[in-house]
């Protein structure tokens, strides 16, 4: 088959496996922005806390998730070999790691929050920003684990378990939020129901965030362990040691770019409670949009990984899925430019709050592509099993250039909370820039499977 002829053919099959995996996406991020928008009309203090908890969690998620993103080297290249046992193994480890790593980690992100008021943070978001990360703990075990065995199903090509078990999970979570932390269900025009429970705000979303991530876990486990091979052909050790080699960069390199975003998030409690909610209406949404990016970078990951088990030249799945990547976000962008306000008070009455959330939606929109590219060269470089550059490139771009002119705009020449935003903008112009070139110079030739 001609180039010309395989490009159409590349282009459907990763549009037809991301599709599914973009609407699965989109259903883990709708989990938080439902909490958001239950705590926005239930008090901007509990709100503003819970983001503070809600970003230290992510940090402590990290690790984990980059564990899970160890299967998409070790399980799609698996598959493209016809090694099936070789990927449910795989699988196997990655839920083991996956455990390790979470007991450190949820330890230090608790205990982190007694750090919170030493940094002048309001005290009185420290008390919902603590009481949010102790009821989501359990679910950021559950998260770590929904996303390794997602991303096992999605190398087999299966990727409508992860939806169906996204969708009973947003379910359960609007009952469980909305009976936790108003301590009644809202029916809209035909009133509510009255539960007798005690309003927990913060603390009941966070246990709500912990039930919906069981849901997940238990759906898509229940189709992988339908795919499990034959017994005897798994009678080798687990490869932990490889699952953590591979995942550790990823998961470093996702402390790097998310602990940026958690650390301004925290610093934005400096600026008050109306900042930080702003702040967290606006990454919320960014954060949703991106699920679409990150939805098309685990499906370019499969298909640059089968390409690899099979023998083929991946830099032709690895470009087609960027430009899908960019054109999608860049919808998202035209979105957040057209209907801010809109979406904003979708999270919040107070005009205040709304105010500065259109605002900051104004620079996210402005960092949309950028997020988009550099989101699935990632995953294309995952594919290929190249995940230490990623991670270098991280640090130095959000730290070495988004946090200082973050610091600088936000704080020194007195931008505020949009400031904060432009910083952390022009550490995603830069880190697109270095992942994209980097897989086009890693595919320059055939590469070997990890």
């Amino acid at each position: 088959m001609s180039e010309a002829t395989s490009r159409p053919s590349e282009l459907s099959a990763i549009a037809k496996l991301a599709a599914p995996i973009v609407l699965a996406q989109l259903g883990l991020t709708l989990l938080g922005l439902v909490d958001v928008a239950i705590l926005g009309h239930v008090s901007a203090t509990e709100l503003g806390g819970a983001s503070i908890g809600r970003s230290i969690g992510f940090v402590g998620l990290a690790l984990g998730i980059g564990a899970s993103a160890a299967l998409e080297p070790l399980a799609s290249q698996a598959v493209g070999a016809r090694e099936p046992h070789v990927a449910w193994r795989a699988l196997l480890a990655a839920i083991v790691a996956c455990t390790l790593v979470w007991i450190p980690c949820s330890l230090v992100a608790i205990g982190s929050t007694w750090l919170l008021a030493p940094l002048g943070i309001d005290p009185d978001l420290v008390r919902p920003a603590r009481a949010f990360l102790l009821g989501q703990t359990p679910g950021l075990l559950c998260t770590s684990i929904f996303l390794s065995v997602k991303t096992f199903l999605q190398a087999h090509e299966r990727t409508w378990p992860a939806l169906a078990s996204a969708v009973a999970a947003n379910v359960v979570n609007v009952l469980v939020c909305n009976a936790l932390v108003r301590g009644e269900i809202p029916l809209g025009r035909f009133g509510t129901i009255a539960l007798g429970l005690p309003p927990m705000g913060a603390l009941g979303a966070g246990i709500a965030s912990s039930v919906a991530s069981a849901v997940l876990v238990l759906g898509v486990l229940a189709a992988a362990l339908r795919m499990r091979p034959a017994r005897e052909r798994d009678a080798r050790a687990l490869p932990i040691a490889k699952v953590l080699r591979l995942g550790t960069p990823f998961g470093l390199q996702l402390l790097a770019e998310i602990g940026v975003f958690s650390v301004v998030a925290v610093l934005a409690g400096r600026l008050g409670e109306i900042a930080v909610s702003a702040h967290q209406i606006a990454i919320g949404l960014a954060s949703f949009t991106f699920m679409g990016a990150l939805g098309i970078s685990g499906a370019t990951a499969v298909r640059v990984g089968h390409a690899i088990g099979e023998r083929r030249a991946p830099r032709r799945a690895g470009l087609v899925g960027i430009a899908m990547g960019a054109a999608f976000m860049s919808g998202s962008s035209l979105l957040f430019l057209v209907m801010p306000r809109a979406l904003a008070s979708l999270f919040t009455d107070d005009p205040r709050i709304l105010d500065l959330g259109v605002t900051l939606l104004g620079v996210a929109a402005a960092f949309q592509i950028f997020d988009g590219v550099q989101g699935v060269a990632a995953g294309a470089l995952r594919g290929a099993g190249d995940v230490r550059f990623a991670f270098l490139a991280n640090v130095g771009a959000h730290w070495f250039v988004g946090f200082p002119l973050a610091l600088l705009f936000g704080f020194r020449l007195g931008f505020g909370a949009p400031g904060l935003w432009w910083g952390l903008l022009a550490g995603l112009v830069v880190i697109s820039i270095l992942l994209a070139w980097r897989f086009v110079v890693v595919t320059r030739a055939l590469i070997e499977r990890v």
